[in-house]
This record gives C-alpha cells, structure tokens and sequence, in this order.
C-alpha cells in the first residue's frame, strides 16, 4: 500500500509518515495565524487542481514552513499528551489498538498517524526555515 513521504534537502522523513499529512493540516487550522492560514488556503487549493491533474507532490515554500514551527510544535505537544508520547514511528500502532480502520487510520484520521506525520513534518519545516529550502511531500 502506497504512502507520503516527507522531504527537505537532505532531510527525508520516516516510511509513509506524510501519508496523515491531510489530517494534520485540518488538525491545525485552529492553531494557525491569520497569515498562516491565508497562505494555508492558497496551498491546499493548489494541491487539490495538482492531485486533480494526477501530480502526486506537492511543496510546502519556505515562509509557510516556517510559519508552520510553531503550530506544529504546539499541536505536537497535544497529540503527545493525549497518545502519552509514544515513539513516533510506534504511534501508529496506537491507532490499530484502538480499533479505528487502519487506511481510515494512515489518510489522518488517527492521532497516531498524526503524530508520526508531525514528527516528520516538524523536522522538515525547521529545516526548511533554516536552509530555505521548501518542503515536499510525495506520494506513491
């Protein structure tokens, strides 16, 4: 079964953890700034015409990644507290546990799914802040 992947310069994000990525933008709405959530809406929109013309990536620009650090720190927090800070790359056994629809699970609607995509998606943005350089997310 296919997946997304996340990626920033030499940065390459954990198996399939960018598959939740839909999930978390959602989960993160509330916690965005105004500009951030501006710039937010412009990139999903992109995303949906790029899926819907059959590319399977999509990038994440710079200044939106580094508007990102911070929501995704906080949101990351939450969903740790809640999942009792799991190992990333365990988290998403959380979800099975619990009995949710493991594909339902792995396209974002567990939390243990989220939080193994936040982990990832973290790391690239504070990259991507650093270096410049965007974010991109994949799938196969």
């Amino acid at each position: 079964m296919g997946g997304g992947y996340i990626s920033c310069g030499d940065f390459l994000g954990e198996d399939k953890s960018g598959s939740a990525i839909s999930g978390v933008f959602e989960a993160l709405e509330p916690l965005l700034s105004a500009e951030a959530s501006d710039v937010m809406e412009r990139l999903n929109a992109d995303v949906e015409q790029r899926f819907d013309e059959g590319e399977q990536e999509f990038r994440i620009p710079p200044p939106l990644a580094a508007l990102l650090v911070e929501p995704l720190e906080r949101y990351q927090q939450e969903l740790g507290a809640r999942l009792g800070h799991p190992d990333p790359a365990e988290a998403p056994d959380l979800d099975r546990a619990s009995g949710l629809d493991p594909i339902d699970a792995k396209w974002g609607a567990g939390d243990g799914w989220r939080y193994y995509c936040v982990h990832d998606l973290l790391q690239a943005c504070q990259l991507s802040r650093e270096s410049g350089q965007p974010v991109v997310v994949s799938f196969d």
